[in-house]
């Protein structure tokens, strides 16, 4: 089934800045649309109705994302679960009026859903997404900017699809970034950055100075690579997402030590005791939503 969770809160409460977090799952595609907002303090703001505003976010973005259901509605949140199945009555006009604009959201598109309740262990996604300040922002297809249409551009075969591919891709895998490279040079891979600069214009200039400031080598040639990607038809904010993702590959890689291995007929080495005390190692977590 198709899923949504969502979540809200209010520091502090009530009065303070809501924090909005909804994740949306199509059960037909490979990745989640993730979305946040934040509201500035007010005094009618409160943890309730910061729930109830994630959800309406969730569904309008299901809908967008041309979700037809079955869809079932997960948060960790008792009141606004059992609300919107019925079971406890709506005592405020504000969380009223938000109850009935998701409610007629439901009946215009007809959807079949179920709502259901989840501890908040199961709820961290959604959680995280309501307490981080920074934006996280899904472009749609139709949303995105290209700087050269695909048929105009230098890009053929493989490279052309894969594109396209990513192009019509709310969110690009890993995968699909990582398929996306050239086998060979093209007419862009020996242009200078200044060359670079004068096809692409201002704008996809400051996009890719934004993206990468200064004017060390690294960041020039990131720049460079940023306006190579957008001249062969790849979406600037693709383009600028391939392009970190790429040097993230490379960094990890000149990280790995290299493993020695025994040299034969070397003499071994005498074991000895180290009269110090317990290694201590730090414990490693990864973070992602």
């Amino acid at each position: 089934m198709d899923a949504i969770t969502f979540d809200g809160s209010c520091t502090p409460n009530p009065g303070g800045c809501m924090g909005l977090g909804w994740v949306v799952t199509l059960q037909n595609n490979s990745f989640s649309i993730l979305g946040n907002d934040r509201l500035e303090k007010d005094t009618s703001n409160n943890a309730l109705f910061a729930e109830y505003l994630a959800l309406k976010k969730g569904m309008l973005e299901y809908v967008k994302a041309k979700g037809q259901g079955p869809l079932t509605v997960m948060g960790d949140s008792q009141t606004v679960i059992n609300q919107m199945r019925g079971i406890y009555a709506i005592v405020d006009d504000d969380i009223w009026n938000i109850y009935s604009e998701i409610t007629n959201i439901i009946r215009e598109y007809e959807l079949d859903i179920h709502f259901r309740w989840v501890p908040r262990v199961q709820n961290k996604q959604a959680d995280h997404l309501s307490k981080t300040k920074q934006k996280v922002r899904i472009l749609y297809p139709n949303d995105r900017e290209v700087l050269i249409d695909l048929q105009n551009s230098p890009a053929t075969g493989k490279i052309r699809k894969n594109i396209a591919m990513m192009n019509s891709t709310p969110v690009p895998t890993n995968a699909m970034y990582k398929r996306l490279h050239t086998a060979s040079r093209d007419v862009l891979s020996d242009r200078s950055l200044f060359e670079l600069q004068e096809m692409a214009g201002k704008k996809a200039t400051n996009i890719a100075a934004e993206a990468f400031p200064g004017k060390q080598g690294r960041n020039k040639r990131h720049q460079a690579q940023v306006l190579r990607w957008m001249l062969r038809g790849l979406a600037m904010d693709l383009a600028v997402k391939k392009v970190r993702f790429d040097s993230m590959g490379r960094k990890k890689a000149s990280n790995k030590v290299p493993v020695k291995t025994k040299e034969k007929n070397s003499p071994a080495k005498k074991k000895t005791h180290s009269s110090g005390g317990a290694k201590y190692y730090l414990n490693r977590r990864a973070f992602a939503f």
